[in-house]
This record gives C-alpha cells, sequence and structure tokens, in this order.
C-alpha cells in the first residue's frame, strides 16, 4: 500500500508539472502571438502614412493637376479618431494594448483631407492629387462634372455644355467662377451666373451652369482654348479647361460663287469642264498582209506603256491606222514599233506637254 501511495503522489506531482511547463508555454506563445500583431499594425500603418506622404510629393512637385492612386492599409484595432489628414500631417492612431500609439509622417507641403479619406480598419485605393498650393488626399467635397469641355461649332453659329457642381461635405461651400478667355471677339463665351452656394443638403447640394459659345461669319477655322477657374470659401478649388474648335468652309467675304469657263474645240464654242485634253496621237501603217499587226508603244525609258504591246488586224489593202491617246504621258521621245510575222518597222514620235 505504501508503494502505491508513493506511486501516485510521483503522478500527481509530474502532472503538476506538465501543466505548469503547458501553461508557461500557452503564455509565451500568446505573448509572441500579441507582439507580433502589434508589430505588424504598426509596419501597416507606417507603411501607408509613408507612401501617402510620398505620392503627395511626387504630385505636388509635378504640378496642380497631378494624380497617383495609392493601395493603403488601416490596420485593424485603429482609433478611428486618431486618423486624419491635418495641415502637414498624415496620422493613424494604432491601439497597442490599452494605450493608442500614433503613427505619423510629415510633409513640406499643405495636405488637406478628402469627403472619403478612410478612417475604418480595411484595405483602400486613395487618390492623392495636387491642387493649386495644396495636395488633395481623398476625393473633392467639391464634384465638377465634367471636368473639361470640348465642343465643334460652325461660322455664325452658337454651341452650349452644362457642367454639374455638387457638395459631397457636410458644410456649405460658397462658390465663384473666374472666366480666363481670351478669345472674345471670334468665339464669344457667356455663363449664366458667375456664383452660387451649394447647400450640405437637400436638393440645394447640386447646382448647373450653362456655357456658351458664339462663333462669327468670319471666325478663323481653328481652335480656341481657355478655362475657368472654380474657387470656394474653403480650401476646395478647381478648374474646368474649355476647348472650342470652329469647324466648316467659307467663302471670302462678298463672294457668293465663281465660274471658270473653258472650252475643249479652237472656235471656242463647245463649252466643258476638262482642264487637260490631251492631243491623240496617229499611227498609220500600209503594205502589210491583211493578217494580226502587233504594236508595241515604249517610253522615253525604252519601257512598255500601259496596255501594249496591243493587236489588230490590217485592212484588205494592207493598211491600218491605230490611235493613242496619251493622257498623262511624261514629255519625251517615245517609239512606235509595228511586227507582222518577223517583220517590223519601227518609227519615232515627241509628246511634249501644252504651254
Amino acid at each position: 500500500m505504501l508503494w502505491r501511495g508513493q506511486g501516485a503522489t510521483e503522478l500527481l506531482v509530474l502532472l503538476a508539472m506538465i501543466a505548469v511547463a503547458g501553461l508557461i508555454i500557452y503564455v509565451s506563445s500568446q505573448t509572441i502571438l500579441a507582439e507580433s500583431r502589434r508589430a505588424l499594425m504598426v509596419s501597416q500603418a507606417r507603411a501607408t502614412v509613408t507612401d501617402l506622404a510620398s505620392a503627395a510629393s511626387e504630385v505636388y512637385s509635378e504640378g496642380a493637376g497631378a494624380k497617383r492612386m495609392v493601395y493603403v492599409i488601416i490596420p485593424e484595432g485603429s482609433d478611428t479618431a486618431r486618423i486624419y489628414v491635418n495641415n502637414t500631417m498624415i496620422n493613424i492612431g494604432v491601439r497597442i494594448d490599452s494605450t493608442t500609439t500614433d503613427i505619423n509622417t510629415q510633409t513640406t507641403m499643405q495636405l488637406v483631407q478628402g469627403v472619403d479619406f478612410p478612417t475604418t480598419p480595411g484595405s483602400y485605393w486613395v487618390p492623392v492629387t495636387a491642387k493649386t498650393g495644396y495636395v488633395l488626399i481623398g476625393n473633392s467635397y467639391l464634384d465638377i462634372s465634367p471636368a473639361s469641355i470640348s465642343l465643334e461649332v460652325l461660322p455664325s453659329n452658337s454651341t452650349s455644355a452644362i457642367v454639374r457642381f455638387t457638395n459631397l461635405g457636410s458644410t456649405p461651400l460658397s462658390v465663384v467662377l473666374t472666366r480666363h478667355w481670351s478669345n472674345d471677339g471670334l468665339v464669344d463665351l457667356t455663363l449664366n451666373t458667375t456664383s452660387f452656394t451649394l447647400a450640405s443638403s437637400g436638393d440645394a447640394v447640386t447646382a448647373y451652369l450653362l456655357v456658351n459659345f458664339t462663333a462669327y461669319s468670319d471666325t478663323p477655322l481653328q481652335s480656341y482654348a481657355g478655362k475657368i477657374d472654380v474657387s470656394t470659401n474653403t480650401t476646395e478649388t478647381g478648374d474646368i479647361n474649355l476647348n472650342v474648335n470652329v469647324v466648316g468652309t467659307q467663302l471670302p467675304i462678298g463672294v457668293s460663287y465663281i465660274v471658270i469657263e473653258t472650252f475643249k474645240n479652237s472656235s471656242y464654242s463647245t463649252q466643258t469642264t476638262n482642264f487637260t485634253l490631251p492631243s491623240s496621237v496617229d499611227i498609220t501603217g500600209s503594205y502589210w498582209a491583211n493578217a494580226t499587226v502587233t504594236l508595241d508603244i515604249k517610253d522615253p525609258s525604252g519601257n512598255s506603256v500601259s496596255g501594249y504591246p496591243t493587236h489588230f488586224a490590217a485592212n484588205t489593202s494592207g493598211g491600218f491606222v491605230y490611235t493613242w491617246n496619251p493622257a498623262g504621258a511624261t514629255p519625251g521621245q517615245y517609239t512606235a514599233i509595228a511586227n507582222q510575222s518577223g517583220i517590223s518597222s519601227t518609227t519615232y514620235f515627241n509628246v511634249t506637254s501644252c504651254s
């Protein structure tokens, strides 16, 4: 009985030691996992702020209108209230244990947070756009559609386009439009308004601008360019690029039609619209057999002209008359070679241009 009691005690001690070792391993693994999770969160947050700042620097150096799309990750466990873009800083607050650690970066240019800048955990594509004097991270609170106008117009006609303005933010926007158009007098530009207010809710969040162009009868046929600057009571700005192409056929002022009369005979009695009627070349032959004659006409380079050699029959008296039209022929000396059953005859003639 003593031996059995001793064995039971040893077994309990062994089990206790195994339990303690398992607990130590479990606690250690949880600590490692927690540290890995914290390191991952910090790494993701740091990559996000660094990539956004780098893109902002790039587009700012390229000038207004430059744009990048940046893939970012807002880590799980981030503090929504600590995720923001403010002045020159991009910040993501990461909850580590019971405290929030700010991961941020500073830039040398002013930054503005867009209406849809992500503040909840997840992965996103974020636009980074250079504006005049600052960089917008996210989309604008002021949506302008279309952002450019390109139209065609005929002389003595008008054409127009409509631009929609929408306030996507939570505060009203006062919008002012400024024309930059130096083509008035050739193509006139008119706007139905140059200022309006966009509410933050209801139907008044959207307004429409009518842009009208008028060309004159003597407006040169070419493209005309300009833009409309858009400013607001906030940092929101924009511009609308304009391009109008005047197209069509113009006659000189005071001329309604022109008639050019030509004639194709020496008595000037038969009118024609053919300006280049050529003279014909008549090739005659005699003392040939009443059989097939082969005729070849060679140009000044010694090459047969198009359609030659050709074949025809001499008449019962052994003669023939063949007419060749030299339209489009190169001026110079030509050769006519007639051949029948091994007997040939060669003659030369010149083709000259009209004077």
